[in-house]
């Protein structure tokens, strides 16, 4: 939870906001306050969505689907305004962490919490399903947990997000079940799928693995899941599950009869968990306003114009002239709690070296072929040493090239060194005098996985809207956008001190839900 930014809304319909709560595909999410007081989320749509007619049309439609579920374990909807000039969806507020956040700061869950767990998730599909609405999107961040059991959340939502134009495929590898991946089919069963997934990532079994979405994608469809680490009964719960045949697996009522436990007493959530829950108020501490906005239309903040606030953010400083808007240089991620990963100086070293007898061994080429050529200018007359003479000036170009332009940047790497700082509030990057920022809130998801020319590397995944830096060159050596995959690099794990699991315990640590590309 974090305070709000000044470009923020202070109101949006009648709601006060007081807080950020975090940020998705769909746009970013406000702690409020309705009219008498009761604490509730608040869900603006991002701009770029809201001037997609297609994603109207559906959104509309989706939230009076949505307004229709009940049950004791999903976050109903109660109120939205899907024409307004920014679209705009309020649900109850779960005073508790995302499932992913929970799993990533203490671990997989012992089995008696997983029954209950999934006994709750059946039941939250169990109401979802009656009115027609499939999830789509179930998976941990999307699961709220509470004192008295899971919450889930944005049912539906998804299929309006899919539909506009300027998303790609919504979903999440590893939760996507294979007739969705392979053929777009869109069922109830597709929750079930994904509500298996959920309940083997919460025991801390991966049963596709992990890696990119493209691997993931694929063993989903062609591979069969790896249980081993699963015991009864929720083996048998989970495999039938992840049955590739849709008509295999169980409905939300018949996994609701398996899971259910008799004779539970006490708090269903492990101690550490519990004690996460203390971190979220279940009461707002100001008195709430109606906050009014000319009809109920969402409200911009002090320093917005309606319709035009575009979420910043994961841009170099360096690239946008050090400055932001206002003039004024980019804040860091804050004080405390940060960890910070420093320079590994022999790569840069390496490469220096490299890249000098590169260039050094190109210009002894080209200086050998012009001296021979005026040394002896009567062997030019003659075909194969003209031919010989020029292909030696060729490669002696083509070594001289990539040197050239990467020299000096290379210098400025030892001059000015990295630094990696991961924290409470995103993750910053010091390189060559610039300074980059990603803010929990400002990316959809961040993973350590292999980069061609760079190996394994720290990569953010933008959400949807976001400027995005240019790609890889001598004046973006880090933080470049990887054209074909979409991902933003951030820096190579080689060039820092600390091994790759370390740094990848850290961002799991501090990225909750968005760690991993998997939750």
């Amino acid at each position: 939870m974090e305070e709000l930014r000044p470009e923020d809304p202070r109101a949006v319909g009648r709601y006060a906001l007081s807080s950020r709560l975090g940020a998705g595909g769909m746009g970013q999410v406000f702690l409020g306050s309705s009219p008498g007081g009761r604490p509730v989320a608040v869900k603006v749509v991002h701009p770029g969505l809201a001037a997609d007619a297609e994603f109207r049309r559906r959104f509309k439609r989706e939230v009076e689907a949505a307004r229709q579920v009940g049950g004791f374990h999903t976050a109903p909807v109660v109120d939205a305004d899907p024409d307004a000039e920014i679209p705009w969806l309020v649900t109850a507020y779960v005073p508790g962490p995302s499932l992913a956040s929970a799993v990533a700061e203490h671990g997989p869950f012992p089995q008696e919490s997983a029954l209950v767990l999934g006994a709750g998730l059946a039941e939250a599909l169990e109401a979802i399903h009656r009115v027609g609405v499939v999830h789509r999107d179930l998976k941990p961040s999307n699961v709220l947990l509470a004192a008295d059991g899971p919450r889930v959340i944005d049912f539906g939502i998804a299929r309006a997000v899919d539909a506009s134009g300027v998303t790609g495929h919504v979903g999440t590898p590893g939760f996507m079940a294979p007739e969705l991946l392979a053929e777009g089919s869109v069922t109830p069963a597709c929750d079930v799928f994904a509500l298996g997934a959920v309940l083997a990532h919460v025991m801390g079994v991966r049963p596709f693995g992990e890696g990119p979405s493209e691997a993931l994608t694929y063993r989903v469809v062609h591979k069969e899941p790896v249980l081993d680490g699963l015991p009864e009964p929720l083996h048998g719960i989970v495999a039938s599950c992840l049955a590739k045949d849709p008509a295999a697996r169980p409905d939300p009522a018949q996994l609701l009869e398996a899971l259910t436990t008799a004779g539970r007493s006490g708090p269903w959530l492990p101690q550490p968990v519990q004690e996460m829950l203390t971190r979220f108020p279940s009461t707002l501490p100001f008195t709430a306003k109606a906050a009014t906005d000319q009809g109920g239309r969402f409200s911009p903040g002090p320093n917005q114009s309606s319709g035009q606030n575009e979420m910043r953010g994961g841009i170099p400083v360096g690239v946008q002239g050090g400055v932001q808007g206002g003039g004024q240089p980019r804040p860091g991620i804050g004080q405390g709690h940060i960890v910070r990963f420093t320079a590994a100086l022999t790569p840069v070293v390496l490469a220096l070296v490299g890249h000098t007898l590169r260039l050094l061994l190109g210009l002894c080429l080209c200086l050998f072929a012009l001296l021979a050529a005026i040394g002896n200018p009567e062997a030019l007359d003659e075909g194969g040493p003209m031919i010989v003479l020029g292909l030696i000036a060729v490669l002696g170009v083509w070594l001289v090239r990539v040197p050239a332009v990467w020299i000096i940047p290379l210098v400025s790497g030892l001059t000015r060194p990295v630094e990696l700082q991961v924290g409470p509030h995103g993750l910053e990057l010091s390189h060559s005098g610039r300074r980059v920022r990603y803010g929990w809130n400002e990316i959809a998801r961040v993973a350590v996985q292999r980069v061609e020319n760079a190996g394994w590397s720290v990569c953010v995944y933008p959400l949807v809207g976001l400027p995005l830096p240019p790609a890889r060159g001598p004046r973006t050596p880090l933080c470049y956008l990887d054209r074909k995959t979409g991902w933003i690099v951030v820096v190579p794990v080689h060039r820092v001190k600390g091994s790759r699991k370390e740094v990848e315990m850290t961002l799991a640590r501090y990225a909750g839900p968005r760690w991993g590309g998997n939750a």
